[in-house]
This record gives C-alpha cells, structure tokens and sequence, in this order.
C-alpha cells in the first residue's frame, strides 16, 4: 500500500516540481521539509496537508488514500481533529462520551425499511394455458410464502401460467393469485376448465377472451364441460 509520501511525490513529479519549490509555494519552515514527507520520515500535518493539494492540483482524497471524496474530512473536520490530538487522556474521554451518545441517537431516530411480511398460500404446481390448454390435474398443493398484499390475503391458491395469449396482461411463468368464484361476470379473468383443458382467460359473452390478438376466442357452448376454478387477482411478486 502506497504510503502519504509516495503519493506526494508522485503528485510533485506529475507537475513537474522539484522539491525545494513545493516547499517555497506551501510556505514551508525548511526547504527539506517535502522530503522528510516523502522519505516517510514524518508526515505534513492537517493544514500543511490541504496547501499541498493546492498546489500540486490534486485533491486530499488522493494523497490519503481515500475511495471517495465522501471519506475525506472537510476543513472543519481537519480542526476537530487537529484538537482532539491535542488535548489530554481526560479530554478525550469525555469527547468519546458525547460523541457516543449523539451516534447512538442518530441511529436510533433513523427510520428503518420496514420487513414485508410474508404469507402462506397454497400453490398448485401445474400450468393455466395462457396457449392451446394444458390439462389440469388433481394433485395435492404445496405451501409457498408469498410477500403481504391486498391480493395474497384474498386469494386462496396460487398457480402458474403457461403461453402467450394473455399477453401483455400476463406472461408465461408467472404466477397468479386465484380467488375461488364460479360467478364471474363479463370482463372478469378467470381460471376455467373448458373439456378438461385449464386456460387463464377473460369472461366474454359465451366466449373465453385472449389478450394476445394473435389467438381467437374460444366459444362456449351448450354442449361443453365447463368450469371455473375461480377469479384472478393479480401477479404475484417477487
């Protein structure tokens, strides 16, 4: 790790200076004085340090070090520590104290992000054709948790989507929460069984409504096995 002097003389060499004219520009005691900083045999102090940086047009974090400009302490943070070095064991102490009690204060009034919380539902793990229709089987559901919502409390299961006709309302893989309801109305999506095949569709008059513009309703009729497994709510989100 490069040390506060190698910067310094990194710096004054990038500028082109020697060393005895840097000392005369920051107005230093002794024309040696840059190359005791830089032979690492002492160091400038506080306000020594921020003449440097003037002169050789860099900035403090620089020569110090620091990842970013936000580390680096302004002129009146050099004073509090210039002063606090100064003072004696006692003095430090009761500083420590105060500035303990103010950190601890600050923290606390911070307001914290709060957790979501997260909810049960069951998730049946096989798909509504968002397509041509997927057949739905009878299977035990599994128990996910889901993030609080106004949705996630109403619905009662949570099942997956398969195909692209209900775009761009939904997409294939996501998942939707299903409330239990087998009296939509039109304009209501839904999770129906047409013959056997589950489909996410929207209720239309005696037709099951694509999204997608590129897929035809399907019609119902008369002679069709047909049955709502319930409304959907919305997405579920990650």
């Amino acid at each position: 790790m490069k040390s506060i002097g190698l910067r310094i003389k990194e710096a004054r060499l990038a500028r082109n200076m020697k060393q005895d004219e840097l000392a005369e520009r920051i107005g230093a005691k002794s024309p040696s004085a840059v190359s005791t900083w830089e032979s690492g045999r002492a160091k400038p102090d506080c306000v020594t340090l921020l003449k440097i940086c003037n002169v050789l047009e860099v900035s403090a974090d620089q020569l110090l070090g620091y990842r970013s400009a936000a580390e680096v302490p302004n002129l009146t943070e050099w004073e509090i520590i210039k002063k606090y070095r100064y003072i004696d064991e006692f003095g430090k102490k009761a500083v420590n104290s105060v500035l303990d009690a103010e950190y601890e204060r600050v923290l606390v009034s911070q307001p914290r992000k709060p957790r979501l919380r997260k909810l049960g539902i069951d998730f049946y793990d096989f798909p509504a054709s968002a397509g041509t229709g997927n057949f739905l089987e009878s299977e035990l559901p599994e128990k996910i948790w889901v993030n609080e919502s106004s949705e996630a409390e109403q619905a009662d299961f949570v099942i997956p989507i398969s195909g692209d006709s209900m775009e761009p309302t939904f997409h294939s893989g996501d998942r939707v929460f299903v409330v239990k309801d087998d009296a939509l109305e039109e304009g209501d999506i839904g999770i129906f069984i047409v013959n056997g095949d589950a489909y996410i569709k929207e209720l239309g008059n005696k037709c099951l409504i694509s999204h997608n513009t590129a897929y035809k309703p399907i019609p119902l009729r008369s002679t069709d096995s047909i049955y709502c497994c319930g409304r959907v709510l919305g997405v579920v989100s990650e």
